[in-house]
């Protein structure tokens, strides 16, 4: 059965949501205590704790364990010697399970407990999920700050507020609203406001990797090219090329953003690695870099991310129910 509201009342709805669109976060804004600097010590290996959370927040949503995740996802990337979390939660769970908050901790403490010269401690003030038929939005609010353990400075910091949101404006269409799902799942939008969060935190975050290149002789990129194209979306069976150049004889892989990781490369020739990735149904692909490695015997790796586009995912076209 098809649904219609009154003229008036779409033209109203149509009004409020450009109102919305007209809203947003913007850049995430990110104060710089100390920038990279070949004559500084600047830290070397860094350990991401648990995130905290505000309890309003419902333990079973996970946006404080999904925003760690896709943070170190991403930071992993940069010229770091990066602690895997499971290492880090290994180490803390002694500590947590006798009733001790990571945030009474002395640096020193863990810094012996940890091993790494930094630490990032994040907290959740607030994470919503909410779909309203003709609007949808999640968002994540949160404060990330990076801690020299061996000076007690705070390197960086910031407290950003993450919007997705999506609607439809025109009050011709809203009618069709009512065949419209819920905000996909509650998990996946999460992902997604986690993953635009921490992609414009760290275009603001020191990366010590120009630094560090002769101190661990990473392997080198000269470059990393891709089929994806700025305005195109992927559908199911769509293949996904990438093309990387750099040093001969070492191990490659690529990654599609947090989506799908070590995706094998083969070097067809002396430098030059190729490897692709087709796309099936169900995939959950937005706003994804796609990212090259390459790894040295040593087992160190050097990363570097195709600038041409993002991979984005058709979205899935609603049936209109007459």
């Amino acid at each position: 059965m098809r649904h219609c509201f009154p003229k008036e009342f779409r033209w109203l709805i149509g009004l409020i949501l450009i109102a919305f669109i007209g809203t947003g976060c913007g850049t995430a804004k990110v104060q710089v205590y100390q920038y990279v600097d070949a004559e500084t010590n600047y830290p070397r290996s860094v350990a991401i704790l648990p995130f905290s959370y505000d309890s309003e927040i419902a333990e079973g949503k996970r946006p404080h364990r999904i925003l760690r995740e896709v943070f170190f996802s991403f930071f992993s990337y940069l010229g770091y010697s990066d602690l895997p979390l499971d290492t880090i939660d290994r180490k803390v769970a002694p500590t947590i399970k006798a009733g001790v908050n990571l945030n009474d901790l002395s640096n020193s403490q863990l810094r012996e407990m940890l091993g790494t010269d930094a630490v990032i401690r994040g907290h959740v003030m607030n994470a919503t999920n909410f779909t309203a038929g003709i609007y949808a939005e999640t968002s994540i609010k949160a404060k990330l700050k990076m801690i020299d353990l061996r000076t007690d400075e705070v390197m960086w910091e910031t407290e950003h507020n993450e919007l997705n949101h999506s609607s439809i404006v025109m009050p011709a269409v809203i009618d069709l609203i009512r065949d419209q799902v819920d905000n996909f799942e509650v998990r996946e939008a999460y992902y997604k406001a986690a993953e635009s969060f921490t992609l414009k935190v760290l275009k603001q975050v020191p990366d010590p990797s120009s630094v560090r290149q002769n101190e661990v002789h990473l392997p080198r990129i000269e470059s990393i090219e891709a089929n994806i194209l700025g305005n195109s979306k992927l559908q199911p069976n769509d293949l996904i090329y990438v093309s990387m150049e750099g040093e001969s004889g070492l191990t490659a892989h690529f990654d599609i953003g947090s989506f799908k990781s070590h995706i094998a490369m083969k070097e067809v020739s002396p430098g030059l690695y190729t490897g692709s990735y087709r796309v099936k149904k169900g995939d959950i692909i937005d706003n994804a870099l796609i990212i090259g490695c390459l790894t040295s015997k040593q087992g160190l790796t050097a990363k570097k991310f195709y600038k041409g586009a993002m991979a984005v995912i058709e979205e899935a076209r609603l049936p209109v129910e007459n």
